[in-house]
């Protein structure tokens, strides 16, 4: 237990000082979810500094789905309030609280693995912005799902990795 404190307050430290370092050069990012452009769909996130712990974040994606052979669009809207534990901006550890709402244009057979509905629901997640602007973030956590129908309400797990630019 000893070790895991010690090493807790190590990565702490480090990616505080790091991140102050960094702090003042970048307070607006814009990424992609690569995943995404697999379906194909264009899914953007523009996060703003609001402090150096703290930011928000909207989201905007469409694009094309393919369920069970049928084609479908899709467009998505959201939102993120994020609060950095550890580091900053920059290059930290954030937790954070997310809500959204996803279309698709067709009856879909699996609505459930598009998160097709609104959803709310918090996470874990973790920034790096490099000195020139490159920036990857990751963010894993539970996230409740409201379908169209009573069968398609139900908690699921929110995932995300993000690569973009921090100006």
């Amino acid at each position: 237990m000893r070790l895991f404190i010690a090493f807790t307050f190590l990565i702490g430290s480090f990616v505080s000082v790091h991140a102050a370092e960094a702090a003042s050069q970048h307070n607006m990012t814009i990424t992609i979810s690569p995943f995404h452009l697999l379906n194909p769909e264009l899914h953007l996130t523009g996060e703003l500094l609001l402090t150096p712990k703290m930011s928000v974040a909207a989201m905007l994606g469409a694009g094309k789905i393919t369920d069970e052979g049928k084609t479908s669009g899709i467009l998505e809207v959201g939102a993120q309030f994020r609060y950095y534990l550890l580091g900053s901006f920059t290059h930290g550890i954030m937790v954070g609280a997310d809500a959204g709402y996803v279309d698709a244009n067709a009856q879909i057979e699996n609505p459930i693995e598009y998160l097709v509905g609104a959803h709310a629901g918090g996470f874990l997640g973790y920034k790096y912005s490099m000195k020139g602007g490159f920036t990857a973030e990751v963010q894993i956590g539970p996230v409740y799902l409201w379908g169209e129908s009573a069968e398609t309400s139900e908690l699921q797990t929110l995932h995300n990795f993000k690569a973009g630019w921090s100006f």
